[in-house]
């Protein structure tokens, strides 16, 4: 799947999400207030474990069953509720897919608004991302309407 087929998919999911509410007799969608933390992480751990077990007994080495942005984004989401700063590398290097394809996924990530990047102040050369709040925000409506 390139970048441009995931965001497009990425674009169908938030209108779907966004029109929602708009449908009489839809109110299926909260908008994720209603979860706590604890809830949350649970929840979106779930996602994680469900979309590896999917990935483990679909795909045939050709990455053709995994949600790369997908599990980026969720993972460093987590990384964010748990108060734990995670650097592009780290992500990059967990993400399972060659490292200049998962960099170029999160650089992309964050020209969109999804991600953002900060330099460590501590060491230039390491840069932390983290989700920003719009992302946050659609992250937590999808997790708090999640069927587990």
């Amino acid at each position: 799947m390139t970048i441009k087929q995931a965001n497009e998919k990425f674009e169908i999911l938030d209108k779907r999400i966004s029109n929602s509410g708009d449908q009489p007799g839809n109110n299926q969608f909260t908008n994720g207030k209603d979860l706590d933390s604890a809830d949350l992480i649970d929840r979106a751990e779930k996602f994680l474990e469900w979309g590896r077990l999917k990935s483990g007994a679909l795909d045939t080495g050709n990455g053709l069953f995994t949600d790369s942005c997908w599990n980026m984004c969720l993972d460093i989401y987590l990384c964010g509720l748990k108060d734990q700063q995670v650097t592009v590398s780290a992500i990059a290097h967990s993400s399972g897919i060659p490292m200049t394809t998962a960099m170029r996924y999160i650089n992309v990530m964050a020209e969109q608004g999804l991600l953002q990047k900060s330099s460590n102040p501590a060491d230039q050369r390491m840069v932390f991302v983290a989700v920003s709040e719009e992302c946050q925000a659609k992250i937590e409506k999808l997790l708090s309407n999640a069927p587990f």
